[in-house]
C-alpha cells in the first residue's frame, strides 16, 4: 500500500474506469479521494481539455497533489502535467493502461477495436450519437480499419454478451472476450504516486 498519499492528493480519472479504481482503492489506497469525469468527454477533446483544467484549478491547492489517470487524450494533457504539484500515470490511453503496452500493440495490429465495459453498455450512444454511424455506414467504415472488436473483461461485471452481440451485428464484425487483469493499471498508479512522493508530497 502506498502510505504517502493522503487525502490532501486527488486522483482524477475518466470514467470508464470508475469500477476498476473502486476496487483498487478499496485494497491498496482506502483513504483516497477519488474524481470522475465522463468517458464521453473523450468525444469532445476541447471540452475534456477544459473539464480537466477547471477540476486542476480547484484541486491544486497548496499542499494537494493531483494524479491523472488518464492517456494521451487531449492536445493540452501535455501542458496540464507540467503544472506543478500535477503527475500523470504513463500510458497512450485506456486499453493500454489495462492490456499493457506489448499486448496492446500486439492486438492494433491486429485490427483490434477495444471495447471497455462501460462503453459495453453505450455502444450504441457511442456509434449513433457521438460517431453520427448508421448500419450500414458503420460497417464500411469500421471494416475499414479494423478486424475485429476485442471486449476488455476486468472481472467485475459480468460481460454483457447481448450488447455485445448487437454492437458485433451493428458493425459488421466478430467480436471476442478478452479477460484481463488490474495489473498495469495498479502498476501504473503505483508509479505515478511514487513520483509523487519522490517530487516531495507530504507523507
Amino acid at each position: 500500500m502506498s502510505d504517502f498519499i493522503r487525502p490532501g492528493a486527488v486522483m482524477i480519472s475518466c470514467s470508464v474506469f470508475q469500477a476498476e479504481l473502486e476496487l483498487l482503492c478499496k485494497a491498496y489506497w482506502p483513504d483516497q479521494k477519488l474524481m470522475y469525469l465522463s468517458s464521453m468527454l473523450h468525444m469532445h477533446p476541447e471540452q475534456l481539455a477544459s473539464s480537466l483544467e477547471s477540476v486542476l484549478d480547484d484541486e491544486r491547492k497548496p499542499g494537494h497533489w493531483v494524479v491523472l489517470i488518464y492517456g494521451d487524450c487531449c492536445a493540452r494533457m501535455a501542458e496540464m502535467e507540467a503544472l506543478p504539484r500535477v503527475v500523470r500515470i504513463r500510458g497512450k490511453n485506456c486499453c493500454e493502461l489495462l492490456l499493457g503496452p506489448e499486448e496492446y500493440r500486439r492486438l492494433s495490429h491486429e485490427g483490434a477495436f477495444f471495447i471497455a465495459p462501460e462503453w459495453a453498455q453505450r455502444w450504441r450512444e457511442i456509434f449513433t450519437k457521438e460517431l453520427g454511424l448508421n448500419r450500414v455506414n458503420a460497417t464500411s467504415f469500421m471494416r475499414e480499419m479494423h478486424s475485429k472488436l476485442v471486449y476488455l473483461d476486468t472481472g467485475i461485471v459480468p460481460a454483457p454478451e447481448k450488447e455485445l452481440q448487437e454492437c458485433a451485428e451493428y458493425c459488421g464484425l466478430p467480436y471476442e472476450v478478452l479477460r484481463v487483469s488490474l495489473g498495469h493499471l495498479h502498476s501504473a498508479i503505483e508509479e505515478a504516486l511514487s513520483k509523487c512522493k519522490t517530487m516531495g508530497v507530504p507523507g
